[in-house]
């Protein structure tokens, strides 16, 4: 039977806030609470203390956030003048250099736990 120590389990912890190379693993496109479209992408940290963690982010296909799609686009090495559907296979296996900081975590669970704090990723810029 598998079995588990508790006390041998790290936590999920964010990594430090930094700059990191990384390479999109996963991007899942979907919809978002509000009905907007977004993808879901999961970046693999490469080298240094961090090496191998995974950190999570989300474009989200709005007025007020295409900015960000922008310029997380245009640094992963799409022309200036792209236009056109975002196709997730065309992201995965992207690699870039994020600038990553912490955001305090924002309300409460189905449990009543507040959310721990978490890694957003603030640039994306060509390695």
């Amino acid at each position: 039977m598998p079995s588990i120590n508790f006390a041998q389990v790290k936590g999920l912890e964010p990594v430090p806030a930094g700059n990191y190379l990384a390479t999109i693993v996963k991007a899942e496109a979907g919809m978002s609470k509000k009905d907007n479209e977004k993808i879901d992408i999961q970046w693999k940290i490469e080298g240094g203390p961090q090496d191998g963690r995974i950190i999570f982010d989300t474009l989200t296909f709005t007025e007020k956030a295409l900015f960000r799609v922008k310029a997380t686009l245009k640094g992963l090495g799409f022309p200036e003048t792209f236009k056109g559907e975002v196709k997730v296979d065309q992201l995965i296996g992207k690699s870039a250099r994020l600038t990553v900081d912490i955001q305090a975590g924002e309300g409460v669970d189905d449990a009543g736990e507040a959310y721990p704090p978490r890694n957003r990723v603030k640039k994306v810029a060509p390695r």
